[in-house]
């Protein structure tokens, strides 16, 4: 492990990301946007992807940052709410809000996975809202400055890559248990309200049935 850490490097997370690179113009008249806001992705975590028809639907003011696969997307309001994530399989036309920062990984530098688990750890979302909560804006935000000025140790890419592998493992686990737990809960709901509400086994029993 000590010839690992003396291997690693102190670099400005900015030397690691191109920032906000690629923006929507109304002149690319796309005839439909996937659109994701920030309050829609929490911990890596996408809750909905909203479908815009443009010859019908408004394109939302903030619909304006383009993304690819490997993109790491960070609310810059309110950082404690961790509304962010590392965007891997992605609709077509699909666009996400200016209040995101929008951080595309020099590959020769850094690894995605390494860099958003870097970024999603307590200690780097509690430093950022700190810097959040002194802003002058009207509420708690921070600017893309803030998160490239921020500095990373970074081993070698290829233990990047095994170390993001490991911890996306891990985390694919605990996503997985968290489902079988919302299922086992809807089992026990579904149960609850059969037994003590509408009385299920109750009205099986006068009915001459099997309760289950």
């Amino acid at each position: 492990m000590s010839t690992i850490v003396r291997d690693w490097s102190w670099v400005k997370l900015g030397e690691c990301v191109a920032m906000n690179e690629a923006t929507y113009k109304p002149k690319e008249a796309w005839p439909f946007v996937n659109y994701l806001d920030t309050g829609s992705i929490t911990d890596n975590r996408i809750k909905a992807i909203q479908h815009l028809e443009l010859s019908k639907d408004e394109l939302p003011s903030r619909a304006r940052r383009k993304v690819r696969p490997g993109d790491i997307v960070f609310s810059t309001v309110r950082p404690n709410q961790r509304h962010f994530g590392l965007l891997r399989d992605i609709p077509e036309n699909f666009l996400v809000s200016t209040g995101f920062a929008v951080m595309r990984v020099r590959e020769n530098i850094a690894d995605a996975g390494f860099l958003y688990w870097f970024l999603s750890q307590e200690k780097i979302v509690g430093q950022l809202h700190t810097i959040a909560e002194h802003s002058t804006s009207a509420y708690p935000s921070i600017r893309p400055a803030d998160i490239e000025g921020l500095e990373v140790n970074l081993p070698s890419t290829s233990e990047q890559r095994a170390i993001a592998r490991v911890l996306g493992a891990l985390d694919d686990k605990i996503e997985l248990n968290r489902r079988m737990n919302e299922t086992l809960e809807a089992m026990a709901r579904a149960i609850f309200k059969d037994w003590f509400v509408d009385f299920g086994p109750t009205r099986a029993k006068a009915e001459g049935r099997a309760p289950y």
